[in-house]
């Protein structure tokens, strides 16, 4: 009942705006949770979003950041077919039908029963914490580090990374490592629990970016962050720390 009342929510904050409206009519509703995340950073010149799924993240990045332009990455094919068609005329989105990670291969994604859990990992608790998103098949897809696909001059400062990949956090951002430099805020989806196998926690991913000159910033969760009164996971947002801050 909650989801359902959370996806109704959503499309009547969206029946507003002629874009979100195009959307819904294709099934895709803009991830209105971000909606204040993404206001608070102010001037965005580039968002790159690891995990584009069908467009609900990008779809609020477009509202909010009018100013950016937005690389989104998803390689499961029907989720791209259909971010292609909801952002059909969107000349500040561009759309990478792959995966990001450490290295550049092809490897399995394990797609689940409700597609944006699907992940490069293993299903462990995943569907048992999230009922309805068990696995369902395997399917190959090109993996690759991101200075592999964009050069360094094609993120305009200020720039997002935007990581949700469902346990292979880590992994991207190892294949980001080189470009992280170019970045002033890292938002992403993090666990407490190894909802997949093998995932890097959420302590872990901290402490990885705090070596790297990012600081944690802030933690947005929603009720179904929580199961049996335990927090599993969150999105976290990260910003570049200032010399100050440095010292």
């Amino acid at each position: 009942m909650k989801d359902l009342l959370r996806k109704l929510d959503k499309a009547s904050k969206s029946f507003r705006d002629p874009l979100f409206r195009r959307a819904l009519r294709l099934g895709v509703a803009p991830s209105h949770e971000h909606r204040g995340m993404l206001a608070s950073l102010g001037q965005v010149g580039t968002v790159i979003d690891v995990g584009a799924n069908v467009g609900q993240f990008a779809l609020m990045a477009l509202r909010c950041l009018p100013q950016a332009r937005v690389l989104s990455f998803e390689p499961l094919p029907e989720a791209a077919e259909r971010f292609a068609r909801v952002m059909e005329g969107q000349e500040r989105v561009q759309l990478y039908r792959k995966a990001l990670g450490a290295i550049e291969t092809t490897l399995p994604i394990h797609v689940t029963a409700r597609a944006d859990s699907s992940s490069l990992l293993a299903p462990a608790l995943q569907s048992e914490v999230y009922p309805g998103t068990h696995e369902v098949g395997m399917l190959q897809v090109e993996v690759a580090p991101l200075d592999h696909v964009i050069a360094a001059n094609e993120i305009l400062g200020p720039a997002l990374l935007k990581i949700d990949v469902q346990g292979y956090e880590q992994q991207v951002l190892e294949g980001c490592e080189t470009l992280l430099s170019r970045f002033d805020w890292v938002f992403a989806e993090l666990s407490f629990v190894e909802l997949y196998a093998g995932q890097t926690l959420a302590p872990e991913v901290i402490g990885w970016l705090e070596t790297r000159g990012f600081r944690l910033d802030g933690v947005y969760v929603s009720d179904m962050s929580y199961k049996n009164g335990r927090m599993i996971q969150g999105d976290f947002l990260f910003h570049r720390k200032t010399a100050t801050e440095e010292a």
